[in-house]
Formats: C-alpha cells, structure tokens, sequence
C-alpha cells in the first residue's frame, strides 16, 4: 500500500520565477491537506538558475536534473517512473494552486475508481476562468467547423460555467490528478507527443473505459504562457500538426482526410473575416486571429502527408 497519497510532477524548462511560486503554492496546499504529498521536479536541462533555486529553497522536492532538453511527455514519465503516491498530480511549472485543490482532488479519485483522471478548475492570472476541457479533436474540429457550439444545438463545454463538477471527454495536463492505477492500465504518456500528449492519453484511458470529471471546487491558476508561447486558440495548440499526429495515430489516413477537409471548412470562411477585420481595424488580437486562420488554412491544403 502507498505511504504518499500525492505525487506531484511537475516538468520545468528556464521558468525560474513561476516555478518558485508553484512550488510555494504546493507546499503550503499540501501543509493544509493533511495529506502524505511528495513534489518531484523534473528540470529539462534550464540555464536559468531553476534547478538550483528548488534546491536551495525546497529542500524537501525530489529534484530530477537532465542535461538534455526531454520535452513535455518524458519528462514527465521520468518523474511518474520516480514517484510513489498513490495519485499522480501532472502540473505545469507556471501554476498556482489554490488552498484546498489536493484534498479535494483526492478526494474524488478516492471516491470513484472509474475515474482516470480529475482537473481542477483552471482560472487565469485575473481570476477569469480558463478552459480545460474539450471534446476529442475530430468531434471538436467538425463542432467548430459547423458553428454548432456557438449555436447552442452542441455542448462543447466553452459556455459550461463550472460551478458544478462534470464528466467531460479529455482535460488539460496543465493540472491533471491520475491514479496510479490508472497509468498501470492505461500506459504512461506517448513521448512522440510534444502537444496533444494529454488527449493521446485521456483517448486510450478513455478507450480503456476510464472516465473524466472537471471539478468545480479545485482551483489552480495557470499563467499559460509559461516556457512557451501558447496558442491564440487552446483547441490548437502545438499547431495543426499536433492535432494530425493524434489523428493519425488514432483514426488513419481517413481520419487524416477527414481531419483535413473539416480543418478547411473551419479556417477558410474565418480565415476570410478575420482578413477583413485586419484591413478594416487592425491591432495585435486581430492580427493573431487572422495569422492563426492563415495558417490552419494552409495546412489544410497541401498535398503532403495525407497518404502517408
């Protein structure tokens, strides 16, 4: 039986200041939890100071050094392999976790076994709430595609409020509460995922017959733009190519073809609007829309890779 409830794993690359103040923020969550909490940091080869800031201010945190840069998915299989907890909280370096968020995390796992995996509410540095749940990407891509969600005839959960917890289809690693039993069932994460690993995974658990719940009692803020610059939309982040990876990886090259054509029917109307905005009104968030657009737009119809 596991003498640690939670280990929290948390990969960090050059994000000295942020990751100072998560880990505070664990620390003291984890003094008022009551609960046997081990922090492990895996350093991806920073030059900032990071690794040792944690060790001269955190003492108590397993500290991982690697001298290469091992992205996102392995090094976070390198501290789950490490950890010994029962739960297995993934966190990003650029959070803070609010009092409160382990328990109650915790909590839920313990109460549901066919959970596998919990997220707490995810809110921004302003207090705005954050999504963190989506549906898987064909379904979301063909929803936003059609303009469903912003009809209302499909939930894809961007209006849902989070006030009450929620089974959803896949959440966001930024904070993601696994238990270990189900990382023995399922696997760890795919490292061939630099973005998109959190839905390859949340797919095979949920292939698996696991299921997902979003809470509304934990609360973790998330900076977002951490040791990446993030996407102006969430739904591609890592670009269109991570979403084809998954695609691919998952539903073949019809899937690709079908992936492609739905991604068409998304950015080329928007594509389209947001050029007209630019030329009509120009600023940075315009800007950002309508290079997000352009882009999608063009990797939408090249050739290449379809019949791969």
């Amino acid at each position: 039986m596991c003498s640690v409830d939670i280990s929290v794993v948390i990969v960090n690359h050059n994000t000295r200041q942020l990751l100072q103040e998560c880990l505070r923020s664990v620390r003291e969550d984890a003094r008022q939890s009551g609960l046997a909490v081990e922090v492990i940091v895996v350093d991806n080869a920073s030059t900032d100071g990071s690794p040792e800031m944690v060790a001269q201010h955190f003492p108590e945190v397993v500290l991982l050094r690697s001298e290469e840069n091992l992205g996102y998915s392995a090094g976070n299989n390198l501290g789950i392999w490490r950890s010994r907890g029962r739960h297995i909280l993934l966190l990003n370096s650029d959070t803070v976790v609010r009092p409160g968020a382990l328990r109650e995390m915790c909590a839920k796992l313990d109460a549901r076994p066919d959970l596998g995996a919990v997220a707490p509410k995810l809110l921004n540095p302003d207090g705005s709430l954050q999504q963190s749940c989506w549906r898987f990407p064909l379904k979301a891509l063909l929803i936003h595609a059609l303009g469903l969600g912003r009809l209302g005839l499909v939930d894809d959960y961007r209006r849902w409020d989070h006030r009450t917890d929620r089974e959803v289809e896949w959440v966001s690693s930024a904070a993601m509460m696994v238990p270990r039993r189900a990382f023995e069932r399922v696997g760890l994460l795919d490292p061939d995922f630099f973005y998109g690993a959190d839905t390859d995974w949340c797919f095979r658990a949920a292939r698996a017959g696991l299921r997902f719940l979003s809470l509304s009692r934990a609360e973790v803020v998330h900076h977002g733009r951490g040791s990446r610059q993030g996407a102006p939309d969430p739904r591609f982040a890592g670009g269109p190519e991570a979403q084809e990876r998954y695609v691919r990886k998952h539903h073949g090259r019809w899937g690709v073809m079908a992936f492609r054509l739905l991604l068409m029917l998304a950015a080329f109307p928007r594509a389209v609007l947001w050029e007209l905005a630019h030329r009509l009104r120009p600023g940075p968030r315009i800007r950002e829309r309508r290079n997000l657009y352009r882009r999608l737009l063009t990797f939408a119809v090249r050739k290449e890779g379809i019949l791969a």
